[in-house]
């Protein structure tokens, strides 16, 4: 009985420390790579390792050559079960000042495996909050705005429901 609590409990610090000193950064580094064949890159960043994920400070993203929009923070946080990303302070271009809102205060993803087939987003910027989801089986987003704000720029992208609210709806 004492030897499998040993190897029980060997293979869970073995695990945890995995978890602690995996690559982080080379996983993101993995991600940019993966994203750049979408021709979505990922500039000028400054890039932290934490104890359980890694901080991404001053990024640019550009999509096809073109400046999108410059991010303060971006967060990974790697879990076993509950996978978190966290962005702050996105400052959308002038030029798609007609088809972006301005400015989003944050963005929240979050991946658990008690809902393993959704990630769950949370969000608030100038368009007001942001609620929604994203099925990874039926390949779809679905984002309500309960707390519309200022959706001038969006609203050619949204349908009104008389229960939900503003939703934009689209499949990837």
């Amino acid at each position: 009985m004492q030897m499998v609590k040993r190897i029980v409990g060997g293979f869970f610090l073995s695990l945890i420390l995995l978890w602690l000193f995996a690559p982080k950064v080379e996983l993101y580094y993995l991600l940019e790579k993966t994203l750049k064949k979408n021709k979505i890159i990922i500039s000028n960043e400054t890039i932290r390792d934490t104890w359980y994920g890694i901080k991404i400070e001053n990024a640019i993203l550009y999509v096809d050559g073109a400046k999108i929009a410059d991010i303060k923070e971006l967060e990974f946080n790697f879990f076993f079960f509950y996978n978190t990303l966290k962005i702050n302070n996105i400052k959308m271009d002038d030029a798609l000042s007609k088809l972006a809102p301005k400015e989003i205060n944050h963005i929240d993803a979050v991946y658990s495996v008690m809902k393993p087939l959704q990630i769950k987003l949370d969000g608030e910027g100038s368009f007001g909050v942001l609620d929604g989801t994203i099925a990874l089986i039926e390949r779809k987003i679905e984002i309500l705005f309960p707390v519309p704000k200022e959706l001038k720029s969006i609203k050619k992208f949204l349908k009104k429901d008389k229960e939900k609210g503003w939703v934009y709806e689209t499949n990837y």
